[in-house]
């Protein structure tokens, strides 16, 4: 009996010592609060304009590519999340960047971690989500950055990109400006779990190997990308999954074409809306303006059969302008039927849809949270828990 009510306690108290209040107002302490967030706590960020800073982020970085200008590094779990929110989504606040040319503006790498009502802007990279599953990113405007806006990367899992203003990309090299990137291409593939060769074996990719940092992880899985406004000014595709990806949603979005292949630097391979180079892809109720643009293709499968990237992990090559919903080896399904070309400038879609996720402020502590708490130490990615064809822990 005793045992019973401390339990009974005990699980009413859980979740009011654990969900708290974090206000911040500058930006030190913004980049603070992020970095030593903890399950349960909810950074809600007044209005105004905080630039980052790479060296005070406390960000290790990705290597080769970047680090963050703010960054969330420890997990929260699916009871508690670390959401990171405007204190005021009527007057989103900014987060910032002090150049394009280099960081991300905002790097995740924890677990559960929620980015609603932001501004996200003026990094080489917007968002980037690295080893980390269950993420949100939610009701944001993304844009202003010198290559892609928004990348979910690194064995990522259970993502969600719900209803962002995600617009004009690729300003310092119009070939890498995707609106949405999803995965890594082959030549930089590799895992702790799986040997590295010396030479181009299945799982590892050339640059992989040679830059000896560990390549990223191709298993990225179950995204969706739901409700979302590719607004315009994107110099690459509005969405790249690239082989190794699985399970990618992507429904009810409106992709505007007027920027794809036509930036300082852009390639003859940016020409399409969407490439879908993964597997088991579904995109469906989603609307597509050109804006001007002559591009011919709507979304692209892309076959990418090299040495190293198995037969099941990419698509198969399809006739433009629209991929297959043949049910081969790549089970996509992204057919014209299933989505809307319109000749006139589209709507925004995301006063339509539900928020993906709603802030249970009941559960909130009204005391703010002061004092430091301590950063999730460094460490490897994990060596176990995986399989080869899909994720099954973190």
């Amino acid at each position: 009996m005793f045992r019973n009510s401390v339990l009974t306690a005990l699980t009413v108290l859980v979740p009011s010592l654990l969900a708290r209040q974090v206000p911040v107002t500058t930006p030190n302490g913004l980049m603070t609060a992020m970095k030593t967030a903890v399950a349960g706590d909810t950074i809600l960020v007044a209005p105004g304009t905080y630039t980052g800073e790479i060296a005070l982020s406390g960000d290790p970085g990705n290597l080769p590519n970047g680090t963050g200008y703010f960054w969330v590094g420890n997990n929260g779990t699916a009871q508690h999340p670390i959401v990171i929110i405007a204190a005021d989504p009527a007057h989103p606040p900014v987060l910032q960047g002090s150049t394009i040319s280099s960081g991300y503006v905002v790097h995740v790498t924890g677990d559960y971690v929620v980015l609603k009502s932001l501004v996200i802007t003026q990094g080489d990279k917007g968002v980037i989500f690295d080893n980390a599953s269950n993420g949100i990113l939610e009701d944001c405007e993304v844009y202003n950055v010198g290559a892609e806006l928004i990348h979910v990367r690194d064995a990522s899992s259970n993502v969600i990109i719900s209803r962002n203003n995600i617009h004009n990309s690729g300003n310092t090299a119009g070939t890498y400006g995707e609106g949405l990137y999803i995965g890594t291409d082959f030549a930089r593939w590799g895992a702790d779990d799986v040997a590295q060769t010396a030479t181009i074996a299945p799982y590892w990719g050339p640059e992989g190997i040679a830059e000896g940092y560990g390549g990223y992880d191709w298993r990225v899985q179950n995204t969706q990308v739901m409700c979302n406004f590719f607004s315009g000014g994107i110099s690459a595709e509005c969405i790249d999954s690239k082989e190794g990806t699985q399970n990618t949603t992507v429904i009810g979005n409106v992709f505007v074409a007027d920027s794809i292949g036509k930036k300082a630097g852009a390639n003859f391979y940016d020409d399409s809306f969407i490439d879908q180079k993964g597997v088991k892809g579904v995109f469906t109720g989603n609307t597509f303006f050109l804006g001007g643009n002559t591009i011919t293709t709507y979304i692209a499968e892309v076959l990418r059969s090299f040495p190293n990237v198995p037969s099941n992990l990419t698509a198969e090559k399809h006739a433009k302008p629209w991929c297959d919903n043949i049910l081969a080896n790549d089970s996509n399904n992204c057919s014209a039927a299933n989505n809307t070309v319109v000749t006139s400038s589209p709507a925004d879609p995301r006063s339509a849809c539900t928020s993906y996720f709603d802030m249970n402020w009941s559960a909130l502590n009204s005391t703010p949270i002061s004092g430091n708490r301590p950063i999730r130490p460094l460490s490897a990615r994990p060596l176990t828990g995986y399989d080869l064809l899909g994720r099954t822990s973190h």
